[in-house]
Order: structure tokens, then C-alpha cells, then sequence
């Protein structure tokens, strides 16, 4: 064998071992509890839209997916973006600033941030929130939101659970929220209803770390579910048929702008 062929050769090997070693790799989610989208019932059962389309996609890749939850959703963009697990999954809503730290697949659902309130208040604009306290999760797009209102005291809190908590007990008069969760609490408290939206309409999407090689399958992947009708099912499942059709519209829509 001629030695610059054997160099070649000697070169490439560990290449392919690498890619070979890539592909059975497990892919390991960084995921976060929200109503709708990933949740584990009491015997450890996950469940949800983000749990079903990622799953899918480990089955198509033909690799095993691991689902690491994390206590903190700020904890998540962090972990991704250090390229500590391949996908973040946790209502991430897409903005310009999280779009220099990381990469985003084409979007899977519809969002917009929604104050919270109970029956016997009249919150309908955020004037009305001079002086009070407002819930919000740490991380998220609500904190710079609400924060952005004049006179209003923040109350940081870990996950929705929490920030509703918090506005049942009387820690605070209202709560920010995405309104793709929070209809979901809305169903267990008829005492709480929608005050009014804050922020432009937007959608949440998959987070990976930047130049990750999973992007452009992931993406395959989600378009081929909805061509399918398959995304449409799963919309179904988790936050019914009336919604479901108009939901995968809006997606739809949304991942054919340029």
C-alpha cells in the first residue's frame, strides 16, 4: 500500500468510528414541566406534544431519546446551549436575543404571554397593574414583559405550578403565563380567568446548540409529520379536536415563512 494511501486511510478511520458512534448515540433532551407539552403522571409516565414529537423522531432516527428534566426552564437554554444535551424542550418561545446562543427548528406552536386574574378583580389593560405583584417564571419572556410595566413588583418563581400557587394564595393579584398552558389551569380553577395579553404573538419551537447536525433532520422530520396528518393527531390528543385543526394551520404557516 502506498503511504500516502495508507495515511489516508490511517485518517479517516477514526472519522467514521466518530460518525458511527454519533448515530447510536442516544439524543439526550433537556425538558421542562409544562401542562400540555411534558409532564410525568405519578408512576413516572411522561406525556405531552413535545414528548410525542421527539419521540417520533428517535424512532425515525432509529436512536433512543433520553429525556434529563431540569429544575430551572432558564437551566435549559443554558445546558443547550453548552451543547450539554442535544435538544432543548420547554415551551421556548423564539426571540433575537436567544436566537445568538442558539439554533431553532421550524416553530410547533402558537403562543402569546396572558395576565392572569381572578374572577373578583378587573385587570383589562397594564395601567392597571401600578402597584402590584404579578408571578412570573424565572427565564421566561414574561419577566422582561411585565417587567417592562411601570410600578410592578416581580415575584421570580420556579415553574407555572408555582406562579399559580402563588396567585391562589394571595401572594400576588395576577400572573403571567403562555396562553398554551394556561388553559389547562383555567380548567381546574373556575375562579381565575384570562385578564388580558401582553407582547406580540409568537411560537415556541425546538432548541439545539448552534451548528448541531440534528437541526436539518429535526426539521425534516417535524414538516413530514405535518404533511402526514400525524401532527394534527397529536394536536388532538393533548389539547383537543376543536383546536387541533387551527393550531396546525398557524404552525404550518409559520414554518413556510423564510
Amino acid at each position: 500500500m502506498k503511504p500516502i494511501l495508507a495515511l489516508s486511510i490511517a485518517l479517516l478511520l477514526p472519522a467514521l468510528a466518530t460518525a458511527q458512534e454519533t448515530a447510536a448515540e442516544t439524543i439526550r433532551i433537556c425538558g421542562f414541566s409544562a401542562q400540555g407539552f411534558f409532564t410525568r403522571d405519578a408512576n413516572g409516565v411522561a406525556s405531552g406534544l413535545e414528548y410525542d414529537l421527539l419521540t417520533s423522531f428517535g424512532a425515525a432516527e432509529k436512536r433512543a431519546i433520553a429525556f434529563e428534566e431540569r429544575p430551572l426552564f432558564d437551566q435549559v437554554l443554558l445546558d443547550t446551549a453548552e451543547a450539554k444535551c442535544h435538544i432543548g424542550a420547554a415551551t421556548i418561545t423564539v426571540t433575537a436575543e436567544r436566537q445568538t446562543k442558539l439554533a431553532f427548528t421550524a416553530p410547533y406552536f402558537p403562543n402569546r404571554v396572558v395576565l392572569v386574574q381572578k374572577e373578583s378583580t378587573a385587570f383589562a389593560q397594564p395601567g392597571d397593574l401600578n402597584g402590584r405583584r404579578v408571578a412570573v417564571v424565572k427565564g421566561t419572556l414574561s419577566v422582561g414583559l411585565v417587567g417592562a410595566i411601570p410600578g410592578v413588583t416581580l415575584l421570580p418563581v420556579d415553574d407555572d405550578d408555582a406562579a399559580f400557587r402563588a396567585l391562589l394564595k394571595g401572594d400576588v393579584e395576577t400572573l403571567a403565563c403562555d396562553s398554551a398552558v394556561v388553559l389547562h389551569y383555567l380548567k381546574k380553577h373556575s375562579d381565575l380567568r384570562i385578564a388580558f395579553p401582553l407582547g406580540p404573538r409568537s411560537f415556541f419551537a425546538f432548541a439545539l446548540p448552534p451548528g448541531s447536525p440534528l437541526i436539518g433532520r429535526l426539521n425534516e422530520h417535524l414538516k413530514g409529520l405535518l404533511r402526514s396528518g400525524a401532527f394534527r393527531k397529536m394536536l388532538a390528543k393533548h389539547f383537543g379536536e376543536d383546536n387541533a385543526e387551527l393550531l396546525a394551520e398557524d404552525v404550518a404557516q409559520a414554518g413556510a415563512k423564510p
